[in-house]
Order: structure tokens, then C-alpha cells, then sequence
């Protein structure tokens, strides 16, 4: 087990971690980092959603922290917003979609707190894909309890992406 490190919040927001890491009130969490799998499907979400950046007008970037509150940073692997206009340095406006993939350490038990914590600051979508499982949950502010998705989508903008392309190492 790793020892709990602690750091301020003004710390944390000046320092830089490889890979990030996730700061809990006043604790530095580690991301499970994932293999290949995760990675594959990561870039593959970023290149499909990022197609929709011209027609769509949104902006969409990888491992990015997301403020919960003043006291709390998530990191998501995917997160996309509805238009530039987010601020500078760390977003000042929550996405509207979020994305989380699981790496094999990775538990539902342990991401169902971030991805309620996601839907409490005004994210509307949140994604949570399982490339071991090839499969995914699907969470809104309409469906907060998540429900199996073959298509990954959105509202307001509408974005549909077939789940099975998530894992397709040609798309």
C-alpha cells in the first residue's frame, strides 16, 4: 500500500505529476494508469470526438483536471466542452461530457463516486468504457444510475459513436 501524500491545494495546482494525479482533499491520488487497451481506446474516443470539433464547435482534450470543488480535482481521460470558452490553464467550466476508462486495476466500486462527483458539478454525459469487457456505461443528469450503451452518445450537441469502433485500432 502507498503512503497517503498530502499537499495543499495551491501546491497541487502548481505542480506537475507523470502521469497526473487526482487531488481529494488534500490528498494526492494516483490514476491506475492503463496498458495498451486503455490507451488504444483513449486515442480513438480523442480522434472520433475530435471530427465533431468543426461541426459541432467543441473542444476536446485528454487527461485534463476538472475542479469538483475548491477542494477537489478529478482527472478524466476524455473530457469535451461545448465550445472554447472554458478559461485558461484548468477549465473554469465543467464539461459537458467526461469520459473514464477503466484500466485493469480499475474497480465500478472505486469510479462510481467520480462519476456521481462529475454529475453533481453539471456534467450532462458521462462515458465509463471497460476495454477488457468491451463494454460500456452510459450516465446523464436525466440517468444518473447509468445505464449499458453498443452506442456511446450525447444530446445537445448529438454525438453517436459506435462502442464496437471505441476498440477498432483502424478507425
Amino acid at each position: 500500500m502507498t503512503a497517503k501524500v498530502l499537499m495543499d491545494v495551491e501546491e497541487y495546482l502548481r505542480t506537475s505529476f507523470e502521469p497526473d494525479c487526482e487531488y481529494l482533499d488534500g490528498e494526492i491520488v494516483d490514476r491506475n494508469m492503463g496498458e495498451l487497451p486503455h490507451g488504444d481506446v483513449q486515442g480513438n474516443l480523442y480522434r472520433m470526438l475530435w471530427r465533431f470539433r468543426k461541426t459541432l464547435g467543441i473542444r476536446v482534450v485528454t487527461e485534463i483536471r476538472v475542479q469538483i470543488n475548491p477542494r477537489r480535482y478529478r482527472v478524466a481521460d476524455v473530457a469535451v466542452w461545448k465550445d472554447d470558452n472554458i478559461g485558461t490553464g484548468i477549465p473554469t467550466v465543467p464539461p459537458f461530457l467526461a469520459v473514464e476508462i477503466l484500466s485493469p486495476e480499475d474497480r465500478m466500486v472505486r469510479m462510481a463516486p467520480k462519476v456521481q462527483e462529475y454529475l453533481s458539478i453539471g456534467v450532462q454525459w458521462v462515458w465509463v468504457i471497460d476495454p477488457e469487457e468491451r463494454a460500456a456505461l452510459v450516465y446523464s443528469q436525466a440517468r444518473p444510475e447509468g445505464a449499458p450503451a453498443t452506442v456511446l452518445r450525447t444530446q445537445n450537441p448529438d454525438i453517436e459513436i459506435p462502442l464496437e469502433s471505441a476498440f477498432d485500432l483502424d478507425s
